[in-house]
């Protein structure tokens, strides 16, 4: 009796060291995704329906491609989940002319996402520069019928722009409605960025139901530097804004949603994701046609390497996260009567240059857990794991207790790309790409085995 135990027991030892350790799983994962660049091979195809915003053809096609592409990588599963999303229309090119005197200068300026149009013949004003919406709100009765320029930029300081962004986009969020409380009819809003050029950022906006609905516009950062130079010089400077867009009836489509199911815990899940939609300025390259085509690289690897994870991985490619985050909300929703636990959301929303690493939210614990996986990421250099992190989409997740990490490429060029025209393909790199879909395929594999 003595020996057979004994004998079981050598089996059991020699069947888990010939089990392959995490460290030689991320070396085949990186070998296998460096070999081929499929990341970059995808994204290809994708960017060939032009943009992806909500309630567009682009949009629809792209439902139907990530369906097909999810099913081709080799997830065990394939389904959509129905999202009714906003249908807001740009219309025709915006216009924007700036009176100086006997001078008339042409603005780039492209409208926000959701504002309303301009009379057909436009809007022509005066301009009040501002620094904040504190400033709007202290012009009173200064600023009736005039047109409000925001202008403060992104504080260059900051070592990663995201922080910058963050600390500039109030302007272009409540803008309008903190300009429309004092009177003003129009606003010009200076784009996210820290580039200095003529190429206009495009974003969401909000209105308030309590005070009036007034165009708002974004404004290229070197025209806005032309306007607050002449304003300061005293000069007196009137703006005619043309816009065409409107907001018609909301409509449905859908998330696209592929898993490998869990060999041991298949209740337990570990989601990736990014979302499918786009603006409507470029074709979303970096924003986040990135994060999907890694995402999906994620199973493909799985797939190919044969690799049975204990815990499901499941991709979800969220419907409008740019105007309305309706396809993040569907899926939280949906949680609630299946049978599930979310111990992870891993989200890739920050665009497809070279990953540095991810940032976690999670309690002490629990991030000291994920940061051991970080000599894992080493060889790829995506090994710096901090606290404070996640995404837009899987916010949502907070509440079920689920740990957020998004991932962390390289943050010095994503502004010079987002929300605009220049958000194309040439702008990304195949081998940064790749690179990312490698690091989060990494970092997934060691949590779902490992769990958290």
């Amino acid at each position: 009796m003595m020996r057979k135990i004994y004998s079981v027991a050598l089996l059991a030892i020699s069947l888990l060291s010939a089990q392959p350790s995490h460290q030689e799983i991320a070396d085949k994962i990186t070998r296998k995704g460096l070999e081929d660049l499929y990341a970059f091979e995808m994204l290809e195809d994708l960017t060939q329906y032009g943009h992806r915003f909500s309630g567009t053809p682009g949009y629809d096609k792209a439902v139907q491609w990530a369906e097909q592409k999810l099913k081709e990588v080799g997830a065990d599963s394939v389904w959509l989940q129905p999202v009714v999303v906003p249908h807001w229309v740009r219309g025709n090119p915006e216009k924007a002319v700036a009176t100086i005197g006997k001078k008339k200068i042409d603005l780039s300026v492209c409208a926000l996402g959701g504002s309303v149009a301009t009379p057909k013949n436009g809007i022509t004003a005066e301009v009040i520069e501002v620094k904040s919406l504190a400033e709007a709100k202290q012009l009173g009765e200064r600023a009736k019928g005039k047109i409000i320029f925001y202008n403060r930029p992104f504080d260059k300081t900051k070592i990663n722009p995201f922080e910058a962004y963050g600390g500039a986009v109030d302007q272009r969020s409540r803008g309008a409605i903190e300009a429309a409380k004092v009177g003003a009819v129009a606003v010009l809003v200076r784009s996210m960025t820290n580039a200095i050029y003529k190429v206009p950022h495009t974003g969401a906006m909000r209105y308030a139901d309590t005070v009036a609905k007034i165009p708002a516009a974004a404004i290229s950062t070197m025209d806005a530097n032309y306007l607050s130079d002449e304003l300061q010089k005293g000069s007196k400077v009137s703006v005619t804004l043309t816009m065409d867009c409107t907001t018609l009836p909301e409509v449905q489509t859908y998330s696209v949603i592929g898993e490998i199911r869990g060999t041991e815990y298949p209740n337990e899940i570990v989601l990736i994701g990014g979302h499918l939609d786009s603006w409507d300025r470029g074709t979303g390259a970096h924003d986040d046609g990135s994060g999907v085509v890694q995402c999906i690289d994620v199973l493909r690897l799985m797939h190919e390497l044969q690799l049975k994870p204990k815990r499901t991985i499941r991709c979800v490619l969220f419907a409008n996260e740019e105007n309305g985050l309706r396809g993040a909300r569907a899926y939280a929703k949906n949680i609630d009567t299946m049978k599930e636990k979310h111990i992870v959301a891993i989200e890739s929303d920050a665009g497809g240059f070279s990953p540095r690493g991810f940032g976690v939210e999670a309690d002490s614990v629990r991030f000291l857990k994920i940061a051991s996986f970080a000599s894992l990421l080493e060889n790829i250099g995506a090994d710096r794991i901090r606290m404070g992190g996640g995404g837009a989409d899987i916010s949502v997740l907070e509440k079920f207790g689920t740990v957020l990490i998004g991932l962390s490429p390289d943050p010095q060029r994503y502004f010079d790309y987002h929300h605009t025209d220049i958000d194309t393909i040439d702008k990304v790199h195949p081998r940064e790409l790749q690179l990312g879909a490698i690091a989060i395929a990494i970092l997934t594999w060691a949590l779902a085995q490992e769990g958290v």
